[in-house]
């Protein structure tokens, strides 16, 4: 014979009003953990450093009104850097960054094809040329292993098929 028992209604009463709030509470615990987890998504994609110099170059990932957006900041360090500019959302993020030996370069590589250059003291843009011709998008090739050269006037890249090997090397004015 199964064993039954009365429960009080005081006790009845009790568990259904602890279920109705936690039922009730849900969505508002999530909607706050979602909305803290959104605004805290800050993140460092990269970083980079001139090997003869005092400088850093970054590029941060935040939530924006159209998803992600990418920015990229430079100075002598992470605590005096100021945001040099922003890729637009959704179309255009950051793959590289390469430093001229002395500092006074930087380059970041957009979209796998693209290099915009920095004046690295001034912080300010300096140039913007295509390294290789984009073939959609994705294009089928990347470009990889940015350098500069000694006067920061030019530099050398990687030319690679997206996927596979067979790089070739390239090299293009800057300045």
């Amino acid at each position: 014979m199964p064993a039954s028992r009365t429960v009080s209604p005081a006790r009845r009463q009790a568990r259904l009003s602890a279920i109705l709030l936690v039922v009730s509470l849900a969505p508002a615990i999530v909607a706050a953990y979602m909305a803290g987890k959104r605004a805290g998504a800050m993140q460092e994609l990269m970083a980079a450093s001139p090997s003869n110099a005092q400088a850093i170059a970054f590029v941060q990932k935040r939530p924006c009104a159209n998803g992600w957006c990418e920015t990229i900041w430079l100075g002598t360090t992470r605590a005096d850097a100021v945001q040099v500019s922003a890729l637009a959302p959704g179309s255009e993020h950051c793959d590289e960054i390469a430093w001229a030996a002395d500092g006074y370069r930087v380059g970041f590589v957009i979209n796998g094809y693209q290099l915009r250059v920095f004046d690295g003291v001034a912080r300010k843009p300096i140039n913007q040329v295509n390294l290789i011709e984009p073939d959609g998008n994705p294009s089928s090739r990347i470009v990889r292993g940015v350098t500069f050269s000694q006067n920061g006037a030019s530099v050398t890249f990687d030319d690679c098929p997206r996927g596979r090997s067979g790089c070739k090397s390239g090299l293009i004015a800057v300045r």
